[in-house]
């Protein structure tokens, strides 16, 4: 091979380029097969061993077709030794400068966004599959050694669901490959036909993945350092031509890339790869703007509420997905702006630390600081001649609510006290006497009739003293106006308790703590739910949950004489919002199935109980925001 001149990288050739392509049709799970994908790969591997020019040695085709569609290709199985064997264990001695990876067959998310490819050989028990995201990893680190391999490109006509599938939980174990030394300078392109959520579709007519046949379109006749040079053109020419179908209706998924050209465990996004001197071309903050961003950030001893949110629209500005994990990258906001800048979507013109700073600013409560931060932001996005931002979404507008406070009076009678809140709170009645609790029934179904629809809260929200979690308010009938009807008011409302009477001395630090925390970091964190089962339910529960800032809601999934204890544990360590069974419950389906723990957002609990119940799952949800309690009025007065 003749050297490339100092400084340069030998061009790519198709002697030393590897590839594996993968089509998967037929498992061993029931009803889990699957036709088309043995085709695709097959037509794959022909544009790789064709105008692409790589040699048919150099490609490992894995095949485990229907019956019906096996045409004579031969080609191993695409079985967990098969596949590892390839990927893990040849193809890593090869020497080669680039490797492609196709995959057509299933495709499931797991918790934290790694993409799982079932094996042919799969089980509903034992479901194998490759570990995409975990197999690039080792791919990028000095497991494949030798300097080989600077350049990888997977390609996935997959689904990117999450691991759940028709309801019934597949058995995927843990799968990690092993990692050498991080190798900064290999790179790596990864082409998914779908956003994470989104199924891929494919064209019955043709008996093919839709991604794969645009594909091939735009690979058709191209060499193989041709597509390498041109992959993101190629990417982006794929999603115009989705977007197209997408506005005629023909299909919903939308393809996306990423690509990694450095060592932390996430993508870097950006819109070029194959530069060897690692310049993007992308907009990025200077000497400037970084010193008077430190002067904005000085007075921030914590991270203010919508931290994360703000972190994930900048991604959102320049068109790119944010990292998997729902996770911010430091808890100090200099160092997230620093990963910002390190970034870039595929809007080059895009530098992502304004776009997060203004969304910021949107959200502040000090005035005078927003109004410095979105001069910054203009000031320094003018200087670097960036595209214009577009405004940040607007706050979402609380629902309006009606606190329900009830205060002992004796063992089995009630003060009651009602607020409204929308903005502010308004109280709206309170009751001449105390009052039992089929009584405050009786007064609160009264209240709600008397208002008309435009004023009807649409969560009820009840302030209770610790031994009345017990108490179903969700299941209470109240009157729907007709004669004789009524209706269970968690049906109707999102219900939730509070106890905020049960947050004083030691445990109030933890619990508006770990509200912050929550505001600041959002419901979709890895650590923001923690799971409860019986054999947790120890004396030293408590002081597990408080010690750090995260956990904010538990999963109570414990039986009936466990749940009291469980709540002491919660309310101890400061927990704000847990979700547990009421006794009456028949169904005993894992409560991370019900909430559909893979996916859970903590912010759509109130939402997502409400519909439980619709569907008789009789769920109780503590929700105890430190920030929404109403002034205590005199109950004498």
């Amino acid at each position: 091979m003749t050297e490339a001149p100092a400084g340069c990288e030998p061009p790519i050739t198709p002697e030393r380029t590897f590839a594996l392509v993968v089509g998967v049709e037929s498992y061993e799970i029931g009803g889990f097969d699957l036709s088309g994908p043995a085709r695709d790969a097959t037509r794959f591997a022909d544009w790789l061993t064709g105008t692409a020019g790589v040699p048919q040695a150099n490609v490992r085709l894995l095949l485990s077709p229907l019956a019906r569609n096996a045409n004579g290709v031969t080609a191993d199985p695409a079985t967990q030794k098969c596949v590892e064997d390839a990927l893990l264990k040849d193809l890593p001695q090869r020497d080669g400068d680039l490797l492609w990876i196709y995959w057509a067959g299933h495709g499931f998310l797991d918790r934290a966004h790694q993409l799982l490819l079932p094996y042919s050989d799969a089980t509903a028990a034992h479901t194998t599959h490759l570990n995409l995201t975990s197999a690039l990893r080792m791919w990028q680190s000095t497991a494949v050694g030798g300097g080989r391999f600077r350049d990888v490109v997977a390609i996935t006509d997959a689904c990117r669901i999450d691991t759940r599938w028709r309801g019934d939980r597949l058995g995927f174990g843990s799968v990690a490959y092993p990692v050498g030394q991080p190798v900064p300078a290999r790179r790596q392109f990864v082409l998914y036909a779908a956003r994470p959520g989104q199924a891929a579709a494919n064209r019955a007519e043709l008996g093919a993945g839709q991604f794969t046949d645009t594909l091939l379109r735009r690979l058709d006749g191209l060499t193989v350092a041709d597509a390498v040079r041109d992959l993101v053109d190629i990417a982006r020419a794929v999603q115009g031509d989705f977007a197209d179908m997408k506005r005629n209706g023909r299909t919903s998924q939308q393809p996306t890339f990423e690509i990694a050209t450095s060592w932390d465990e996430s993508p870097l996004f950006g819109d070029r790869w194959t530069d060897p001197s690692g310049s993007t071309g992308a907009r990025v903050l200077d000497q400037l703007a970084w010193t008077e961003l430190a002067e904005l950030l000085k007075d921030f001893p914590r991270m203010p509420p919508h931290t994360y949110e703000a972190y994930r629209w900048a991604f959102e500005v320049a068109d790119s997905g944010p990292p998997a994990g729902h996770c911010l990258p430091s808890t100090q906001l200099t160092e997230i702006a620093r990963d910002l800048n390190n970034r870039q979507g595929t809007r080059p013109g895009v530098p992502l630390v304004l776009p997060f700073m203004q969304h910021l600013a949107s959200r502040s409560r000090l005035s005078d600081w927003a109004a410095a931060a979105t001069a910054w932001v203009e000031r320094t996005r003018e200087r670097l001649g960036a595209d214009p931002l577009p405004p940040p979404p607007p706050e979402p507008t609380e629902p309006p609510a009606l606190h329900v406070r009830l205060t002992p009076e004796s063992e089995d009678e009630y003060w009651l006290q009602l607020w409204m809140y929308q903005g502010d709170f308004e109280n709206v009645g309170d009751s001449e006497q105390p009052l039992d609790l089929e009584a405050v029934r009786k007064a609160l179904g009264d209240h709600l009739l008397t208002h008309k629809a435009s004023a009807k809260p649409k969560r009820i929200e009840f302030h209770v003293p610790y031994e009345l979690l017990e108490e179903p308010f969700e299941t209470w009938e109240v009157p729907t106006g007709r004669p004789n009807k009524t209706a269970s008011l968690g049906c109707w409302y999102e219900v939730v308790l509070r106890c905020p009477d049960e947050r004083e001395g030691l445990v109030e630090e933890p619990w508006r703590t770990k509200w912050r925390w929550y505001e600041t970091h959002g419901g979709r964190h890895p650590e923001a739910v923690h799971e409860v089962c019986d054999t947790d339910v120890t004396d030293g529960l408590a002081d597990v949950l408080q010690l750090n800032e995260p956990p904010v809601c538990v999963l109570a999934d414990v039986t009936e004489p466990l749940v009291p204890n469980a709540l002491d544990a919660v309310i101890d360590s400061g927990i704000p919002i847990a979700v547990w069974r009421r006794p009456s419950a028949t169904e005993k389906e894992p409560l991370r199935t019900a909430l559909e723990m893979d996916s859970l957002d903590v912010a759509q609990l109130p939402t997502k109980l409400k519909h439980l119940r619709v569907r008789r799952q009789p769920l109780a949800l503590l929700w105890d925001d430190p920030g929404r309690i109403p002034v205590r009025r005199s109950l004498s007065s």
